[in-house]
């Protein structure tokens, strides 16, 4: 094991984009990067060039050590680029094992050899978005002139050579066109300034690609000296620009192999496993709570961990999901216990709600709910039940919000989430005003593009994997309460997940599932509703307290 698989560490940490679970690592870089190499006894870089020093280059260009992993995967984009090849690269990689130092090693090993051989040497590296992704991957190129850091600005044999231009490209010696590496967006809305790749064109986080953007204005880029293209990222859906890049890098091998006698390896995946297997142990540990956290069959997992790719729609919850849901003897009830404390959670009927079938995410008419509100039994380790249900269909809004202020004075909760997208809004805000001294959260789902709704998507996941939602058994006794259970069981098990960019998803009823009885007409206000029940248990952090403590809402 490499002195730099002992000094990372891993927390769990949440995307700011989708609300996808993830791993963040903390490196702490080895004392003394240079081991084995110093400066003093470097008389040419030649010696460094050859192919068999790649590790000691990299100890010195990045002050740090490389998994073997990672030495591969640099070795043949390298060897593609220098040779003129013209090969396209597909990487993908588990979070968090060093795909971004690998792209960094490879843009500063490039200008650094164009520089000292007089080489023309020149590429371009695309990201779906500015902040973070672009500006990530320029300061990681960049690096400090710190002694534990590497990059261009700390490594000895850029530091003084490196320059900078226009706010987005690097080079080596005096800035010019053919010594440069930019760093754009590719986001459909950028408008891409024309650049030359001449030896490597880079594509990160490519399963968020748009596939007409990027071969209307990027590709050509690398059309001129046949460059090299590469492509990082992480499994999403089957229609992601990563997976048909993968699928043409394949071919691509098929062609090679009849031509050269022998098959390129194009397509590397770098899972957890392969992760864990090269001896870091602490990723290991850090992979492992997150199954146990979140299970393995989890979107997040399965995806951005073990690099397997989803269908685009798919049930939201498997069998054995909706079986742990339902895993207890607990029973509903219509008044509040006094050893109890409760919250509730209401979901707006009037705003019209996205929908989709099973099988083309276009296909369906636009519908609204009915007003639906869950009070939920909060426990003091978090676990959140639906106690008892309540249903508004064509009502009036003032008598709506009279009968809901009436309910959550009868339940004395100590407080909630509510729908305030569009005509919900007024209602969240009257019960922030009604109830001072209760935690009451306006929950708007399209504040920013479809991101609310993946985060709550992503928080209900979490909460199924921890055994923190469970559902009561049938009630007998209370034929509205009996038939407002089963249409809720009705709309978990139908409810559908649809795969989204930057790894967002979205859910909702199809409106061809099948009907639960003749006439029935499907609907997601129920579900919607329970959601927005465990983001109010989420929220509540001292249920005992009987007051929310301070909480960051940009959190999940």
């Amino acid at each position: 094991m490499d002195a730099t698989a002992e000094k990372i560490i891993y927390r769990e940490d949440v995307d700011p984009i989708s609300g996808a679970p993830t791993i963040t690592a903390v490196p702490q870089f080895v004392k003394n990067a240079l081991d084995g190499v110093p400066y003093n006894t470097i008389q040419s870089l030649d010696e460094l060039f050859k192919r068999e020093k790649l590790r000691e280059m990299w100890r010195i260009l990045r002050k740090n050590d490389a998994f073997d992993y990672q030495l591969e995967v640099c070795d043949a984009i390298i060897r593609s680029c220098l040779l003129g090849l013209g090969w396209q690269f597909v990487i993908m990689q588990t979070r968090q094992s060093g795909k971004n130092e690998e792209s960094a090693f490879i843009e500063q090993y490039l200008l650094l050899y164009g520089w000292y051989y007089n080489e023309r040497i020149s590429g371009v590296k695309f990201a779906p978005v500015h902040k973070p992704q672009v500006q990530a991957s320029m300061d990681r190129l960049e690096g400090a002139d710190t002694p534990d850091s590497g990059g261009m600005a700390g490594s000895i044999l850029t530091k003084h050579a490196f320059r900078k231009s226009d706010g987005y490209k690097f080079h080596m010696g005096t800035p010019r066109d053919s010594n440069k590496w930019a760093f754009l967006s590719i986001n459909p809305s950028a408008n891409v300034a024309s650049q030359t790749a001449f030896t490597l064109l880079e594509g990160d986080e490519a399963q968020d690609i748009d596939t007409n953007k990027w071969e209307r204005d990027a590709q050509p880029m690398g059309s001129f000296n046949n460059a090299t293209t590469v492509f990082w990222g992480v499994a999403w859906t089957k229609e992601s620009h990563i997976y048909k890049a993968m699928n043409q890098s394949l071919e691509m091998e098929k062609r090679l192999e009849k031509e050269l006698g022998y098959r390129p390896k194009l397509v590397f995946k770098i899972d957890a496993h392969r992760v864990i297997a090269s001896g870091n142990d602490n990723y290991r540990k850090a992979f492992e709570n997150q199954v146990a956290r979140l299970g393995v069959n989890h979107i997040a997992i399965q995806t951005q961990y073990l690099l397997n790719f989803v269908d685009s729609i798919g049930r939201f919850f498997d069998a054995e999901q909706v079986a742990r849901i339902y895993a207890t003897s607990e029973t509903t009830r219509i008044g509040p216990k006094s050893d109890e404390v409760y919250v509730f959670a209401i979901d707006v009927a009037g705003q019209e709600e996205d929908v989709t079938t099973l099988n083309d995410e276009t296909i369906g008419k636009e519908k609204r709910d009915s007003t639906s509100m869950h009070i939920g039994r909060l426990d003091r380790d978090g676990t959140i039940m639906p106690v008892c249900w309540y249903h508004w269909t064509g009502e009036a809004h003032s008598k709506v919000r009279d009968q809901i202020t009436a309910i959550i004075k009868h339940w004395n909760t100590i407080g909630g989430t509510c729908d305030a997208t569009g005509i919900g809004e007024p209602l969240a805000h009257y019960l922030k005003e009604t109830f001072p001294n209760q935690e009451v959260e306006a929950y708007k789902f399209k504040a920013q593009g479809d991101e609310n709704k993946s985060k709550l998507g992503y928080l209900a996941y979490s909460y199924v994997a921890n055994d923190r939602i469970k559902i009561p058994r049938q009630p007998t006794a209370d034929k509205e309460q009996s038939e407002l259970w089963l249409e809720l069981k009705w709309q978990i098990e139908n409810l559908v997940r649809v795969a989204k960019k930057q790894q967002t998803i979205n859910f909702h009823v199809p409106q061809n599932a099948k009907p639960r009885f003749a006439g029935h007409v499907p609907h997601d206000d129920m579900v919607i509703s329970l959601f927005l029940l465990m983001r109010a248990a989420w929220i509540i952090k001292n249920p005992e307290g009987r007051r929310a403590e301070a909480f960051d809402r940009d959190g999940v």
